[in-house]
Order: structure tokens, then sequence, then C-alpha cells
């Protein structure tokens, strides 16, 4: 089964206060931790972005939103799984760098056991659907939520139907969202 990596990098970084994808954390930028970790899982990675990532140094197609209006991450869902020709879309956004390194194949291990076509990583009873894998058939269910205003993950995931796979590390779902959080992972 081909599983293709979208590494969204599309936010608006309000609480970074700059570019979060570019931000440097432990001496390369933040997007470049979560494609070494998502690129041995997949067979090939996008990134979704409306502006161009210059120190980004790796090679690999860049997918932008449909819309020019900030609709969030389900937009670049909503365009990776337009323009992605695969059966399953492993989603990460470009603020966690500490993805476990076998975390497409849990989650592929549930999709075979299910019919739900949305696999979310579950840590401590949280779910993290921005990490989630992605069947390609729930492009129309996608493009009738945002079309009626939708912009939660959460709910589009519970609208569409969704299975969870459990993992224990928690620190592996960190989002990197501010200055004090770099400072603070960087020491540890």
């Amino acid at each position: 089964m081909r599983v293709d990596g979208l590494i969204i990098a599309g936010g608006q970084s309000s609480r970074m206060g700059q570019f979060k994808a570019s931000v440097s954390f432990l001496g390369r930028p933040l997007i470049n931790h979560v494609f070494e970790r998502l690129k041995n899982q997949v067979d090939n990675i996008f990134i979704n972005s409306n502006i161009l990532i210059p120190s980004l140094h790796v090679e690999t197609k860049m997918i932008e939103d449909e819309t020019s209006s900030y609709l969030g991450p389900l937009a670049g869902l909503q365009a990776g799984l337009r323009q992605i020709d695969c059966q399953w879309l492993q989603i990460a956004p470009c603020d966690t760098p500490f993805i476990p390194l076998d975390l497409t194949e849990k989650l592929i291990s549930t999709s075979n056991n299910t019919d739900k076509p949305i696999i979310v990583p579950l840590v401590n009873d949280r779910l993290h659907p921005t990490l989630g894998l992605i069947h390609q058939s729930t492009l129309p269910l996608l493009d009738q939520f945002l079309e009626a205003g939708g912009r939660g993950f959460i709910q589009f995931i519970k609208d569409v139907g969704y299975s969870s796979t459990p993992f224990a590390d928690e620190k592996s779902f960190t989002n990197i969202n501010s200055h004090d959080d770099l400072k603070k992972y960087e020491q540890n």
C-alpha cells in the first residue's frame, strides 16, 4: 500500500511571530526535523505552504492551498488530497519535531482493522488529528465541510468517522508554538 506524506506548513505562526517552519531549532529549520523523521515512513513527501520556504534544504514538491484565504490546516489537507495521487496520506504539521519513527506503521496497522477513513494518534486520551493518516476517499467530505464554513480538525474527523491508535510518549506529539517552547525543548 502506498502512503505519501504531507507536511503542513501554511499556518499563520501568530504565537511564534515569524514563519514557524523556518525557525531554527537545534541548529536546523523546524520543518527539517519533521521531514527527517517522516521521510523513511512514507513513499514520497510533499509540503503544503503558501509561501516559499528558503531555508528548507530538501528536494520535494510544494503544494499550495487552493484559496488565498487562511482556512487552517484543513485547507492544506484539501490541497494535498486533491494533488497527491495515493490511497493514504500521512499528514504532519511543520512544528512537531519529535514525531514517532513508527507513526505511519502503527496507523497503517490500525487501518487494516477498521473501515474508518481517518486514523489518528491518541495519547493520554487526547487525539492528534493533524498527525493522522487520511484516506483519499475523504476529499469530497472535506470539500463539503470547508464549503459549509467548517474549520475544526476534530469536528471534521468526528463528522467523517475515525479510529485511533494509542501512543505512550506524549513528547513525540509536542508542537513548538512559541520562542519559549523552542528554549524549553532545546534544553531537554
